[in-house]
């Protein structure tokens, strides 16, 4: 992944939901890292699974490559990734 090229995809489920980000490769899963809400918040990442899905968005003429979200849930009452308990 890198912020310097054209933003190609798109997560979908998980703490990245939404996020738009640019990937190279076809097949496989990525680690993103996810955004932080203040400087306090602990760094966090997510890992995602590329698909053949295609998304439509009205930002961008061709469609995003579909991440779908690849962490399991956490058990109720733990934090997740995002640093949220649920």
């Amino acid at each position: 992944m890198s912020g310097d090229q054209p933003r190609n995809a798109i997560c979908l489920g998980g703490p990245c939901h939404g996020m738009l980000t640019h990937i190279d490769q076809d097949i496989g899963t990525l680690t993103v890292p996810v955004p932080r809400r203040s400087p306090e918040e602990p760094e966090g990442t997510a890992r995602y699974r590329i698909t053949r899905e295609r998304v439509h968005h009205p930002c961008r003429t061709e469609p995003f490559i579909a991440l779908h979200w690849a962490d399991p849930p956490e058990p109720a009452g733990l934090p997740c990734p995002c640093g949220l308990r649920h």
